[in-house]
């Protein structure tokens, strides 16, 4: 069951200052893309952005409302990481109705609605458990977007050998067995309250290798788009 871990979601995350330089890309998704009618639901884009030691993941709607939406984000590092291959599909520990893929080495969830709250786990094996120093949060109303900092993550994972994240956003209500109404990539439009959801492609952000970032110093700050 999600349960607010009272973590104010005004938090300053504290960006990529640790070096002068960070690399990232930016996933467009359509807008209006969802069955719904409701903007705050509605993924536009999503950054992901690194300076080889910390990760961060910018969720951009087309209209963010301050009284409900339940995000989530969904991470693979790789086949056999850590010793194994991730969660069995339409496993994640809030319980979506999210079909179509088996992998999943870590979910983050969000949700704005009854003060707010945030859940971070990661797959051990057979089941997932809770990881409470969670990333931290940063709302930013005026641009509609919620962005996660998960420190020191980017260069953990390169550092064990992680060459490249694959991941998925969703957005969904707030009950057990609700479906995605918004997924980031090809997917379509999902069928809403009611149906089930379905991921048939993610989204891979290529991770710099430990001291990478230093050969880049002079090229400043690199991202692309992906559609």
């Amino acid at each position: 069951m999600e349960r607010s871990l009272k973590k104010a979601l005004g938090i300053f995350v504290s960006t990529l200052l640790v070096t002068s330089v960070a690399v990232g890309d930016i996933y467009t998704d359509p807008t209006g893309d969802i069955a719904t009618g409701t903007p705050n639901l509605d993924i536009t884009s999503v950054e992901m952005t690194t300076s080889g030691w910390d990760l961060l993941v910018t969720i951009t709607v087309a209209d963010l409302n301050a009284d409900w939406g339940h995000y989530m984000v969904f991470m693979d590092y790789g086949d056999n990481y850590m010793g194994n291959s991730g969660a069995p599909q339409n496993n994640n520990p809030w319980g979506r109705n999210v079909t179509g893929y088996a992998g999943f080495d870590s979910f983050t969830g969000i949700w704005l609605d009854g003060g707010g709250g945030l859940e971070h786990y990661g797959w051990d094996g057979s089941d997932w458990y809770n990881q409470y120093s969670g990333p931290g949060i940063d709302i930013d109303w005026d641009n509609n977007s919620i962005t996660f900092g998960y420190m020191d993550l980017a260069y953990a994972l390169a550092s064990d050998g992680v060459t490249e994240i694959g991941f998925e956003i969703g957005t969904t209500g707030g009950s057990w067995g609700d479906p995605a109404i918004d997924l980031l990539g090809g997917e379509g439009t999902q069928p809403g309250w009611g149906g089930g959801s379905t991921i048939t492609d993610l989204q891979y952000f290529t991770l710099p290798a430990p001291g990478a970032l230093a050969l880049l110093a002079m090229a400043g700050l690199g991202r692309r788009r992906r559609h």
